[in-house]
């Protein structure tokens, strides 16, 4: 059995109060969205065999919804298709809104669409059915649209829709297509976009890509390559698509007629045990690290007890074609209709802040050097306390070792980051360094402090040349200071990265005389937010939010100092350079006091 799967059987499983609810709302197959920087959209694909068979599988989905939908900041939820199984067959009909009722009573947004299983005759485009007599408009009419959150308009013929809503702080279009979707059609959807032109827009309908014969790559229909040649490809502003209808699961990333990618999948689980028994998926747009993770997995297994289980009950899927992540620059997909959001002039000030160091030029290109020279600021203190930053090289450093970046859409304000080259087994480096003088180099923090930086380290790591490289740190030993206890020959300050990629903060207190350390897991190559909270009692290292395990057991209070400089993107041993940086630094703010986690960087 593969680990993942192993992992995911050994989940702590709540028990029902009775099997007929069929659903557990406080479980949950993932830890909470980040409500500032990321989202869910939930997707139930093919419910036709649970209208027609058991309909509590399906109330188990939408109940999960309606009882987690705040925990898992599940913002919009999306029916793809076949709600029931015969068009013909009322009691289906009753069943199916029964099951999405759940939705309408917590005024919770949500759309769907008309299946080939929906319709009378599953031959006809939408402009050619008999309105009069189409069950679908009885239970899924325009009415029930004009009662949804968010709903923003209807074809005329009532088989198709869309919806504004909200996610990370950016306005979204969920669009809704008819399984035979008309020209007609494609020309009200083409108006409804035209309509919001600066709106991401996510398109879901019944039939579009299928699955090949290896059950694992995606194909595009002739009815998908036509919604593609006419709609999906001129219209930069589609981004995602989702369909039903061919049974199985499976994902591509193509590109439009700009160039862009448009990420696309097929999910439909009515041919598996008991229909699909309840699986359904989410997906979660993470803003902050770039990406759509994808997870899918049953409510009405989470909500079973074990003893009540067979083997064919899976509460999470696994697999690379059920759990998987599309990477995607959300700022840069969306530039060709979104304004770039430029570099916050009027800088949110936090009281206390004593340097605050932005890695952005917007004035220079991608890949240009970091100026250099007598006098040349390289990077403005943006707290106005005069603790500007300045470029050093030593030995036989060139320009090109240390240059602009754009794109880190980490930070919403800093849209860029200067990029290092380190490479220790050289004899040369640069690096950035507060001037002789600055007022920062004099501080001590004896009320604690608050330290950031916004870093990624570079994918080529290599301990030989890399390890306890610098992000930020101050020139002086313990030696200098006095201290007797610790390493003669450490800096008085440094946040560094060990030869196992761990970021180390080690730092001589005023009160002790030895170096008091702490130490995060091993880091990746994301972007990732670092912090140092000292409060006079302890300190705390936090990764993107996140306590490390390794902080200091004593009572560190401030940093002692001789009043020489502070270094970025560098580390120094004995006062000579130890380990330049190699990675990408966007953002690095001290604060003579100790933050609360809601007032980090964001």
């Amino acid at each position: 059995m593969k680990l993942k799967k192993l992992l995911a059987l050994l989940l702590p499983v709540t028990l029902l109060a009775g099997l007929l609810s069929g659903f557990d709302a406080s479980a949950s197959p993932a830890a909470s969205a980040d409500s500032d920087t990321s989202f869910k959209v939930a997707i139930l694909p093919d419910t036709q065999k649970y209208a027609r068979y058991k309909n509590e599988l399906w109330l188990s989905q939408t109940n999960w919804i309606a009882k987690n939908s705040k925990k898992e900041n599940i913002v919009f939820t999306a029916h793809l298709g076949d709600l029931v199984d015969r068009a013909g067959e009322d009691y289906e009909w009753r069943n199916a809104d029964e099951a999405m009722k759940v939705l309408d009573r917590a005024k919770l947004p949500y759309g769907y669409l008309a299946g080939n299983h929906d319709v009378l005759d599953s031959r006809q485009y939408d402009n050619e059915r008999n309105l009069a007599k189409e069950p679908f408009l009885s239970y899924f009419s325009p009415k029930r649209m004009k009662n949804i959150p968010g709903f923003a308009g209807h074809s005329e013929n009532g088989f198709n829709s869309y919806y504004i809503f909200d996610g990370a702080g950016k306005k979204y279009m969920a669009l809704f297509l008819d399984w035979r979707a008309s020209e007609e059609t494609l020309k009200w959807a083409q108006k409804a976009i035209d309509t919001h032109p600066t709106y991401p827009v996510m398109l879901f309908t019944h039939q579009l890509l299928n699955i090949s014969n290896d059950k694992k790559s995606a194909v595009m229909t002739d009815h998908g390559q036509y919604l593609w040649d006419k709609l999906i490809a001129k219209n930069d502003q589609i981004f995602l698509t989702v369909n039903g209808h061919h049974h199985g699961y499976a994902h591509t990333v193509k590109k439009n007629d700009k160039g862009h990618d448009v990420a696309m999948m097929v999910v439909d689980y009515q041919s598996a045990f008991h229909g699909g028994n309840g699986l359904m998926r989410t997906l979660e747009f993470d803003m902050a690290k770039n990406r759509i993770h994808i997870s899918s997995f049953s409510p009405w297994v989470m909500g079973m007890p074990e003893k009540h289980r067979t083997a064919f009950d899976e509460e999470i899927l696994v697999d690379d074609l059920n759990d998987f992540t599309i990477a995607m620059d959300f700022e840069e997909r969306f530039s060709g209709f979104q304004p770039v959001i430029s570099v916050n002039k009027e800088v949110p000030k936090v009281k206390g802040t004593v340097a605050h160091w932005r890695m952005d030029n917007s004035s220079a290109a991608e890949g240009q050097a970091v100026a250099a020279g007598k006098g040349v600021v390289a990077v403005k203190d943006l707290s106005g306390n005069g603790n500007d930053l300045y470029r050093i090289d030593q030995g036989s450093a060139k320009p090109g070792d240390m240059i602009w970046y754009k794109g880190n859409a980490q930070n919403p304000q800093s849209k860029s980051g200067i990029r290092f080259f380190g490479d220790k087994s050289q004899e040369k480096g640069s690096y950035l360094q507060t001037a002789d003088q600055a007022p920062v180099n004099a501080l001590t923090f004896p009320n604690g402090y608050t330290i950031e930086a916004v870093v990624k380290l570079g994918p080529e790591f290599d301990a030989d040349k890399h390890s306890w490289m610098g992000i930020l740190g101050r020139y002086g030993t313990g030696q200098d200071a006095g201290k007797k206890d610790g390493d003669a020959e450490a800096p008085l300050a440094t946040l560094a990265v060990s030869n196992l990629r761990e970021i180390q903060w080690a730092s001589f207190p005023l009160n002790y005389g030895s170096e008091q350390t702490s130490w995060s897991w091993e880091m990746d190559d994301s972007w990732r937010h670092v912090a140092l909270v000292n409060d006079g009692q302890s300190t705390t290292m936090y990764i993107d939010g996140v306590a490390v395990l390794r902080n200091p057991d004593t009572k560190p209070q401030g940093i002692a100092s001789i009043g020489k400089p502070w270094l970025v993107g560098a580390s120094q041993y004995g006062n000579k350079l130890d380990g330049v940086f190699n990675g990408w630094i966007s953002e690095i703010r001290i604060v003579d006091h100790a933050l609360e986690k809601k007032d980090f960087l964001k």
